[in-house]
């Protein structure tokens, strides 16, 4: 060997030996945040965000983008299944501000779902506002007005889904720190805000960074589940560090609750009064892509002014609406008509042995026990509903509900008919989904399931299945040609003629995507139907729910018309209908 060689190889074999000296010394290097307490690993990261001091100072902060939520949660979609694929909603015209001097916070959007559904509000961008002043959360409507409303510890939860938020949360003692530990080569530590609500915070090295946020929060179909919100790519804004994305998951299918696309963030402007007491900007009609103005739709929305730091505020177009509100988001426990569980629901005969509950549970009855339909508008309501059908007739006892499809607004009660001891019936893959859905427990957010301990009791439907005794007959047939649900029943009473929906043909009037579903499950079952007794809308003759059908096909055609003549390729234009 040749002395250069020889003198180059000693000379990288001394490079090596200070890396991995270095590397057993210098705890960033090595993958740990600065420290060994919790408030340690909290003061990385604010030095990390700006500085401490820079935190403390901050007054306030206002985001704005564009987002994307999974359609009801992630279980809106054609098929129960899991990896069936994920319909999402739009949300425009997105920001967040955030008063972190007075604990407040306003969130807005507009949103459009990025798929054909029943009703032209579903693509009416109207402004949706929700905001949060301590513990009081609010919503604003289209005049401007606040009202109380809302669930305050879901808002709270995601004003501190925030890194610089729930930072300075730690640094001015609006929140405790405790528990640090490693996982995954990252250090988390657990917050404790003011109100008690605890969330866990990770943070990456050698950045340190806060790179994930989680919270545990209440589910009326999932019991309880983990949100966690991951923050990626960090730019400067006025002196701090802030993510330009943000993706929610949750703990159920991985399922991507919420993407969040940062445009830009105001840092320190002047922003408006988010007092619950506080007047707002009305959101004017107008702004739709089609049919009628919707209320709240096309409002201009003014940016915070900061004169001293950027250009006079500007205005911005219609665009989305607020976190967790409406079909997409949410996932909070729903009282739904019954108020706890203890005002009566309204109950109507419709033919010998068969009652519609108010809010679309349809109650049959038989020689030795009472079936229901369906179990929707949230857990109270479902108690209710199946405490009122065990006064039906007494002695029969409630044991079974058919069930019509998978998706969470028709399922908002199910956990509680589980915990009712009820043996559901629906199609075989729901059973699937259903029973993802009953096996969590919740023992943060404890439900009547969670307390009971049951488990799911499934009777599977394939194509057709017959329930029969001496006084009452019920046929459950598949449903077919429908492109909103791909595994669903529905009932028909041949002794009343009555055949019993959910969204075939009365998930809205308005825009029947599906409309020729109503009549192609009538001709392939050879069934003659007299009445209609849908789950979403009232009970109806034959001819009457003909009548509401056909107009609302030609509207979904004359949708399409509109949107290719302005060179929008809508989702389902063209329709698919005769």
């Amino acid at each position: 060997m040749q002395p250069f060689a020889r003198i180059m190889l000693v000379a990288l074999a001394l490079v090596s030996l200070v890396v991995a000296t270095g590397d057993a010394q210098n705890p960033l290097a090595a993958g740990q945040v600065p420290g060994t307490t919790a408030q340690q690993a909290i003061d990385a990261a604010a030095a990390a965000l700006g500085g401490a001091g820079r935190l403390r100072a901050l007054r306030n902060i206002t985001l704005t983008g564009y987002a994307q939520y999974a359609y009801q949660n992630g279980g809106g979609n054609i098929s129960p299944l899991p990896g069936a694929p994920q319909k999402f909603i739009a949300a425009n015209d997105y920001r967040r501000i955030y008063d972190v001097q007075n604990m407040r916070m306003l969130h807005q959007e507009r949103r459009n779902d990025l798929f054909p559904f029943a009703n032209y509000g579903g693509h009416s961008f109207a402004l949706q506002r929700q905001g949060l002043d301590g513990d009081v959360a609010y919503n604003v409507n289209a005049q401007g007005a606040a009202a109380r409303g809302g669930d305050a510890r879901d808002r709270r939860m995601w004003m501190h889904a925030n890194p610089v938020t729930a930072v300075r949360a730690a640094l001015t003692g609006a929140a405790t720190v405790s528990n640090r530990r490693q996982q995954d080569g990252l250090t988390l530590v657990d917050l404790t805000l003011r109100e008690g609500d605890r969330m866990t915070l990770a943070i990456r090295p050698p950045e340190n960074r806060p790179h994930w946020i989680s919270w545990i929060g209440p589910n009326t179909n999932l019991g309880e589940v983990v949100y966690t919100t991951t923050f990626y790519g960090y730019q400067p804004y006025g002196g701090v560090e802030l993510p330009m994305g943000y993706t929610t998951k949750i703990d159920w299918r991985d399922v991507d609750f919420m993407k969040l696309y940062v445009d830009g963030y105001y840092v320190d402007g002047d922003i408006p009064n988010l007092a619950a007491s506080a007047t707002f900007p009305p959101a004017p009609l107008g702004g739709t892509l089609a049919g009628p103005p919707q209320l709240g739709a096309g409002t201009l929305t003014q940016q915070p002014n900061i004169a001293s730091l950027l250009p006079a505020p500007r205005t911005v177009g219609p665009g989305g609406a607020a976190a967790g509100a409406g079909r997409g988001g949410g996932g909070g426990r729903a009282g739904g008509t019954a108020g706890g569980g203890q005002q009566q629901i309204p109950v109507v005969n419709v033919a010998r042995g068969v009652w519609r509950f108010g809010g679309g549970t349809i109650a049959l009855e038989f020689a030795d026990h009472i079936t229901l339909f369906e179990a929707g508008g949230g857990l109270d309501r479902v108690r209710q509903v199946v405490a009122q059908a065990r006064q039906l007739v007494p002695g029969k006892p409630v044991t079974q509900l058919i069930q019509s499809h998978h998706h969470f607004d028709h399922t908002a009660g199910l956990r509680q008919a589980v915990a009712e001891g009820l043996t559901i019936i629906s199609r075989r893959d729901n059973g699937v989904i259903f029973k993802e859905m009953t096996d969590r427990k919740a023992p943060n957010f404890p439900d009547d399931l969670h307390r009971s301990g049951r488990t799911l009791s499934f009777i599977p439907v394939d194509d057709h299945l017959q329930l029969r005794d001496a006084t009452m007959t019920v046929d459950i047939f598949r449903i077919i040609a429908n492109n909103h649900i791909g595994d669903g029943v529905f009932a028909y009473i041949p002794e009343h003629k009555i055949y019993i929906e959910a969204d075939i043909a009365t998930a809205a009037e308005e825009v029947q995507w599906w409309g020729d579903s109503f009549l192609d499950n009538i001709t392939h079952r050879k069934i003659d139907v007299d009445t209609v007794v849908p789950v979403h809308m009232d009970i109806m003759t034959f001819e009457e729910t003909v009548r509401m059908v056909r107009p609302g096909i030609e509207r979904v055609k004359q949708y399409c018309q509109e949107m290719v003549a302005k060179g929008n390729w809508f989702p389902g234009c063209p329709a698919f209908l005769r």
